[in-house]
Parts: C-alpha cells; structure tokens; sequence
C-alpha cells in the first residue's frame, strides 16, 4: 500500500491542485487585487481603465495618481510595451516559508537510515491495459499526434513572419514563451519525455528523411554517418541552451514575434542536417537542448519505459529493440532495453514496443525521483547540466525584477560597457558565482568527511544529481506565474493568431481574468519550492549514506550539503518574492 501511495502521489498533488484552482475561480469573493500606486490588497470597489486593462485602487488619491501618469506606476520593457508588475510573495509569507524550510531541513537531516529496499522497485505497468498497448502501436497514432503538433508549430512561423509584429497581437510568442515553454516544465513533472514523442521538429526531418510518414523506413536520405566520437555527450545541448537563454533574454526574443520564428526555424535547420547526415537520431541524443534539458528531468518523472524482466532480455538473441526489425525501427537514441536504468535519453518514441518480439516491454508508473535513488554512473556533462539549469532558472527570474535593471545600469557604468556587454558579463557572473558557492561546499563536506576512497571530482559531480529537483519546481513555480496570469490570453489570440483583425472564433476581443488569484498563486509557489527542497534534501541523505557506510560519518559530511540546499532554496524564494514584470500587456 505504501509504495502504491508513491506511485499516485504526484497525481494526487496534481488533482488538489486543480481543484484549488476551480474553487477559487468558482468563488469570486476570493479574488483580489493590488494597488498599482501603493500596492494594497483591495477589492473591485474602485476602478480604473488604461489600455484596455482595469486596475483596482484602495481610494480616489492613488486611481487619479495612477491615471494621471500610468507610466511611473508600470515599467516599460525596451520603450516598446509597457509591462505589468506582478507583486511577489509578502514579507510574512517569504520569512515564514524560509523558516518552514529550516524546520523540514533538520527534521529531515536528523531521521535515520531506513531500509530503502522496501520503498523502492514498485510499479504499474500502463500497458496491462490492452486498449492503450494497441493504441501505441497502431501506425497512424504517433502521426496523427506530430501531425497536430506540426500544425501549431507552422501556425507560430507563419504568424512570426508574416504577423502583426507587436507582440500583443500575434500569437506566435504567447504560444511559444507562455503556453509551451511554461507548459513543458508541467509536462516533464508527469509525463516524462512525452514531448519528444509529439517534437514537430523530429517529425518534419524524419518525414522528409525517410520518405514516409508513418511505418518501419526500408530505405532513408541519410548518409548515415557516425556522430563525431568527440562529441558524444551533451555539451553541445548544454551550449545551446546557454546560447538561447542569452539570445531569448539578452536580445527580447519573447516579445518579438519573427525573432521567435526564426529561432524555431533555427531548430528546424539543426534537426534536418543531422537527419540527413548522422545515423538514427543523434541530434536527439547529443544536441537538441529541449530534449537534453527534458531528459535530466525526467530522472524525477513518473513515468519510464523500460523491460518487464530483464532475464528475458539477456537470454534475447535478437535485440531488436536496439537493431530494429520489420514491426519496429532500431532504438533511435542508441539505447538497450536489457540495460537502460535511466529515462534521460529514452525519447519516448515506442518503437521497442512494436519491434520486441517477447513483448516485454513496460511503461511504468513510479514514484517521483526514482531513477535518481538508483545506483547508475555520474557523467560529469549531466553533473553540469544540472548546476546549468540551477543557475539559469534563477537567472531567467531574476532578469525579470526591477533589481535586475539597477544591476545592468551599475554594471555598465563601472566597466564602460553597452547594455549587451553589460548583460553578458551579469549572466555569466550569475552562472559562475552559485556553482563556485557549490563547489566549495562540496570541497567542505569531502575534506570533512576523511573520504580517501573516492575523488573530490567524482564526489562533485554525484552531489550535482540532487540539486535537480530544487531546479525543477523552482523552474515549475516561475513557469507557473506565467502560465496562470498570463496563459488565459491565448484565448482571444486563437480568434486572430496573425493580428489581422480576424474573428475565427468569435473570442477575438474577449479578456479573460488570470486563472488565479494572487495569494492562491503565492500559495502554489510555496509549495513548489517546498516539495522540491524536499526532494533534494532526501536525495542528497541516500548520496551521502552511499559514501559512508556509517551513520555518524554521512551525518557529519551531509552538513555542506544542508547548508547549499538551503541556501538555494532561500534564493528561490527571494526570488518570487520580487515584484516580477510580466508580459501582459504585450500579450
């Protein structure tokens, strides 16, 4: 009964969720609203319009104030569009959730090692339902899918480059930033490497290069050619999101309807020329950056593809599920069902399951983390891959404060510099400076623990693993603000995706409220980084007691480690707790 709870208890917190959010939104007495001039809660007493978006005030003073000069009370972004800022969580809330978060790290720290053996190994074969087994394995199902997919993704290019450019009245950049990129983080969290399945890139090369569109390829246009042995790992991914993170904030991609075209094209360009070149799909397992993103979060999914028993797999003579056969192609990543422990570069794409001929195949359900509790082989690009998205996460918040503002303009004044100099010294110097904090403190707990059997490297590159899900839900807990003050808007847009004056839908000029409220929404953030430091904190206990084999040496080395997890949760925090400039009134 236990381990069935861990298996549903990411969809039990999924399904409370949910119902906050339609029992707040039922209940409109619990909506409220700030004070864009003083920042008080108030209620919808006193109103004013500007732009077409009402603003509620606490008395006559701040609406003529506000109305008088609406500029001083909204930031503005590039001198373009005028930004809304999002008040961030209130001092109570912040210092409170900081001190929930001391309390759980002791309470935590202090348990003792319980027998791990008993939680672990448990669980639920979706495919026992005979429906969706033949369901993945009917042809037209994966293109029926990409094919929808494919649709969105055309409709974004097509509107990026021939649209209405102001971001407000062009779908492409909400559908993109907002919707998708907001929504994969969510995806990820329950379903695995689901996108990969759906990629409207992976679909349009493999179309083209294969000369089908559903079906085993006999014959491709690929020359088939061995990727680079010098490049087998995932720094090339790592470089590319550190590259887009610069291009998307640096350069205001989000707000630029044909620069995010092109960038989606650009991912186009990539996944074709290793289609046609590269054997399988190596793009997909050494350089695209959603999906090496998507794959080192998905060690905490609660989902995996995997064999049902692995005795069948070592007495298989075949290994079709890696070379391939007439039901099913060769595994595309480059993967052996009889030895894959981990989903970071399964792709999801079920061809092991049409080509096994012992059908013994599994999609699981698990519990969240669960490739992260077992033993496997730390890879040093994983290891900073996990401290990247650690970084760049917090980085992606904090660009999105006034405090970042203030710090580009001190910047530039002392070096003498322009503002993208100036960004990219502050970007980097944010990359840098946490994982030097995290080095230190792992060289602390090596030195302290007396480890001579295992390197200070190795040592830093295991401890990055549980750093992975304070990452993740704090990346969920940013995404979340987007997704639910600003998603909404996709509504009107669906009406007039071009912004050519249209009415497909008849929604065009509807505007909708944010799916929640503000202190529903504060609450929902709490809680993310909470669950997530929680996470971390247990993993890093089973790494520590997987060192030192006895309680008082793994207690004593884990404290560098507590006061890191702490540390990078608080900033977590600090970081929601920031008034935040949204993208509203652009989009």
């Amino acid at each position: 009964m236990k381990n069935r709870l861990a298996i549903f208890f990411p969809y039990v917190c999924a399904f409370l969720v949910l119902v906050t959010l339609v029992w707040r939104n039922w209940d409109t007495s619990f909506v409220v609203h700030q004070d864009p001039v003083c920042h008080m809660e108030v209620g919808e007493d006193l109103v004013g319009h500007w732009q077409g978006q009402s603003y509620f005030f606490c008395n006559e003073h701040c609406r003529t104030l506000f109305l008088k000069t609406p500029s001083t009370y909204l930031a503005s972004h590039n001198s373009a569009a005028n930004m809304h800022t999002m008040l961030g969580l209130p001092d109570w809330l912040y210092y409170g959730s900081v001190g929930l978060l001391l309390v759980i790290s002791f309470g935590i720290f202090e348990r003792k090692k319980k027998d791990q053996a008993k939680d672990s190994g448990k669980r639920f074969d979706l495919l026992r339902f005979a429906g969706l087994r033949r369901l993945l394995l009917h042809p037209y199902t994966r293109f029926g899918i990409q094919a929808f997919s494919v649709g969105l993704f055309v409709l974004i290019i097509g509107a990026g480059l021939f649209g209405n450019q102001l971001a407000a009245k062009n779908i492409a950049p909400l559908l993109t930033w907002t919707i998708w990129w907001g929504g994969l983080i969510l995806l990820i969290l329950y379903a695995g490497k689901a996108w990969c399945y759906v990629c409207p890139w992976d679909a349009i090369a493999g179309w083209a290069e294969g000369l089908r569109f559903w079906g085993t390829k006999k014959e491709g246009l690929s020359l088939n050619l061995k990727w680079p042995k010098m490049m087998r790992n995932i720094w090339p991914a790592t470089l590319l999101f550190i590259a887009l993170t610069w291009v998307e904030i640096g350069f205001g991609v989000t707000m630029q309807p044909r620069a995010t075209a092109w960038l989606a094209l650009g991912m186009l360009a990539m996944a074709f020329v290793s289609a046609f070149i590269f054997d399988r799909k190596s793009f997909c397992r050494y350089g695209c950056l959603v999906g090496r993103v998507s794959g080192l979060y998905a060690m905490f999914s609660p989902i995996e593809v995997r064999a049902q028993d692995k005795d069948v797999c070592r007495s298989c003579e075949t290994h079709s599920c890696y070379k391939g056969n007439e039901q099913g192609e060769p595994c595309p990543t480059f993967q052996y069902l009889g030895t894959m422990d981990r989903s970071t570069y399964c792709i999801s794409c079920m061809e092991c399951l049409k080509s096994c001929e012992q059908e013994n195949v599994s999609l699981n359900l698990r519990p969240w983390g669960e490739d992260l509790t077992q033993s496997f082989r730390p890879r040093s690009d994983e290891a900073y891959l996990a401290l990247v998205l650690l970084t760049l996460t917090g980085f992606h918040g904090l660009t999105m404060t006034g405090l970042w503002r203030e710090l580009l303009l001190v910047i530039q004044q002392f070096f003498g510099m322009g503002e993208i100099w100036a960004f990219t010294l502050g970007m980097s110097a944010f990359m840098i400076v946490p994982v030097v904090v995290y080095a230190g403190l792992v060289g602390v707990s090596w030195f302290g623990g007396g480890l001579h059997s295992v390197s200070y490297r190795d040592y830093f590159i295991r401890y990055a693993y549980a750093l992975l899900p304070i990452a993740l839900f704090y990346h969920l807990a940013h995404n979340s603000e987007h997704l639910l003050m600003e998603g909404q808007k996709i509504v009107a847009l669906m009406s007039d995706p071009f912004g050519w004056s249209w009415n497909l839908f008849g929604t065009a000029h509807w505007t909708l409220p944010p799916l929640v409220d503000l202190s529903t929404l504060w609450a929902i953030q709490v809680l993310l980084v909470v669950v997530g430091h929680v996470y971390s904190l247990w993993l890093a206990r089973q790494t520590a007691q997987s060192f030192f084999p006895h309680s008082k040496a793994a207690l004593r080395s884990q404290l560098p480690m507590l006061v890191a997890m702490i540390l990078f949760s608080t900033v977590s925090l600090w970081l929601l707790k920031q008034p935040m400039e949204m993208r509203t009134s652009a989009m």
